[in-house]
């Protein structure tokens, strides 16, 4: 996903001038507004490399963000993580994706890399080794924050504190034409109008707190290759509605106030 029409230009110009500078930045938004896909645009553009350390896998953090030892030709032998590796090799942008559903555990081992101190004891090496974070490895997070994310945690402030905040907000419906005419065509731009009205509605009915949840800008992209196979009904009824909710109970539910206005514009003549 494109990053020039979800963030403003001088927002990311700030952000890469300070994660160039060695401050970290942590992306809050809402799923599918594009922030892990974000930062790998900011790796571009800052000709970084970058490496993704999924958080919410982190439930066993010292072997997720450490290593495990490994048995070979009858002796222990300690195997450093990806994240370990990463914080070690030059140039390295470190995405810490999804910080808010991070163990305490996981916290309490990133905590000393993101400040002045830029280190991590592992006592599972020799002699309790500590490993340096390379000067010029740089770190950004994503975080989906907010009641509606049931699986994740308030970020321990001392932590936050660690990163400058920026949100990533959800593309209006005119963006996302424009970003669809940019990286498909008018024909295909031309043919989603429909969805992407259902889209912008879903938004407006969430903000007035009529529904409890939209669609987000992942959804409609991932439907674009059905377009040009399948009637805007068929993926109304199969794809969109399935993900609001239906209650069988409730004639007032998501899915059918969405029907509705769906109806409304035409998609189910």
């Amino acid at each position: 996903m494109s990053s020039n029409f979800v963030i403003d230009k001088t927002k990311k110009e700030i952000m890469s001038t300070l994660i160039k500078g060695g401050k970290s930045c942590l992306i809050t938004g809402a799923t599918g507004a594009g922030k892990t896909t974000f930062c790998y645009s900011l790796a571009d553009e800052l000709k970084m490399n970058p490496v993704v350390i999924n958080c919410g896998s982190t439930q066993d953090a010292r072997t997720s963000l450490l290593g495990y030892f490994t048995l070979e030709d009858g002796n222990t032998k300690f195997q450093q993580s990806d994240f370990l590796s990463a914080i070690q090799k030059p140039n390295t942008l470190i995405i810490l994706d999804e910080l808010s559903r991070a163990s305490d555990d996981a916290y309490n081992i990133i905590f000393p890399i993101l400040d002045f101190r830029r280190n991590i004891r592992v006592d599972e090496m020799a002699e309790g080794h500590e490993i340096e974070v390379d000067s010029s490895v740089r770190f950004v997070a994503t975080a989906n924050v907010g009641i509606e994310y049931s699986a994740t945690r308030s970020i321990d402030r001392a932590l936050q504190d660690r990163f400058m905040i920026f949100n990533l907000p959800y593309m209006t419906k005119r963006e996302m034409k424009k970003y669809i005419t940019k990286e498909y065509d008018s024909e295909t731009a031309e043919a989603v109008s429909p969805l992407l009205d259902i889209y912008s509605y879903t938004h407006k009915m969430f903000a007035e707190s009529k529904i409890s949840s939209r669609l987000s800008t992942r959804a409609v992209l991932d439907c674009l290759p059905l377009v040009q196979t399948f009637s805007m009904k068929q993926i109304m009824e199969s794809v969109i509605l399935s993900q609001f909710s239906q209650d069988s109970s409730s004639i007032i539910n998501d899915a059918n106030i969405i029907r509705e206005y769906a109806d409304s514009i035409g998609i189910y003549n």
